[in-house]
């Protein structure tokens, strides 16, 4: 069984009771705190994370929120969360970095029993070497300084151990075509990167498919975006996640309508992308036409 990570079980713990109070009959915090005998903000403190419920309280606000039958779940988690098993990054890194939401997608990460990963513009973070993930970070972070880069790298390959481990989540990713072509670093990098991908294909937890220029599937609105799917017998409520990279954040998506727009939009990569065999040769023959570029013509 995947252990969940700290940060992902306070998560779905503290969001599952502000969702099942929002939905239910009694939403109105100053109620729920009188019939537990607490302030009305306690009830905002224990959706924020920053104290626990006990289980007799616990009991009170499902049965007010209609659940009753969550009780046993919520109990399991909320003491998941006051077991308080750090997580990997925090001996790394004990100065507050990273920032929250690069955690929880750490912490995801490492929870995952299953992820899938469409890239269009660069290769999948996991999935990079070290020299072109420097290369990405530089460019990535201008306004960082050389010491904040360094932290980010040091976190990715952090994150990277978790399909090293001995039960790894199963990794698919779909990428474009032209993330193999464009020049990261220097023709040399990008080569031994591509070259690289070839070698992951025969991992039997990986695969990697390519989206080939002109295909029916490719589509110029779907950004990059990455699907993880939680362990149900410990997140029953938030069993699957989506997660977003802007220049300037991270943001996921767990509600139902949003996602099912990227369900649709991973099927239409995936059933468009070469299988993994044929994307396994067309991985060989752009690393090998990267070592060895035709002769230029007089």
């Amino acid at each position: 069984m995947v252990e969940v990570s700290h940060v992902v079980a306070e998560w779905a713990f503290t969001l599952g009771l502000k969702r099942l109070r929002e939905a239910g009959e009694n939403s109105n915090q100053s109620e729920i705190a009188r019939r537990i005998g607490k302030s009305r903000a306690t009830i905002g403190h224990y959706e924020m994370g920053r104290y626990l419920p006990s289980h007799e309280s616990l009991d009170i606000m499902l049965d007010a929120y209609g659940h009753p039958e969550r009780a046993g779940y919520y109990r399991e988690l909320r003491d998941r969360v006051e077991t308080r098993v750090r997580d990997w990054w925090e001996d790394l890194f004990p100065d507050g970095f990273p920032p929250y939401p690069l955690a929880l997608l750490a912490g995801m990460e490492s929870s995952a029993v299953r992820m899938h990963v469409f890239e269009p513009n660069v290769v999948p973070e996991l999935l990079r070497t070290p020299e072109y993930a420097e290369h990405v970070v530089r460019a990535g972070l201008p306004t960082h300084d050389a010491e904040s880069r360094a932290r980010h790298l040091r976190m990715l390959a952090g994150r990277q151990e978790v399909l090293e481990r001995d039960e790894p989540p199963e990794l698919r990713c779909v990428v474009e075509e032209a993330v193999l072509r464009r020049t990261v670093g220097s023709t040399e990098i990008l080569a031994r990167q591509v070259a690289h991908l070839e070698e992951l294909t025969h991992a039997p937890h990986i695969e990697i498919r390519i989206l080939t220029d002109g295909s029916a599937g490719a589509c110029p609105a779907a950004g990059a975006f990455t699907e993880l799917v939680l362990p149900s017998e410990a997140i029953r409520d938030f069993g699957e996640v989506v997660w977003v990279s802007t220049p300037v954040d991270r943001i996921h998506h767990e509600s139902s309508g949003e996602l099912d727009v990227f369900h649709a939009l991973w099927r239409e990569v995936a059933d468009n992308a070469l299988s993994p065999e044929d994307s396994r040769a067309f991985l060989g023959e752009v690393a090998h036409e990267l070592r060895h570029p035709p002769a230029r013509s007089a």
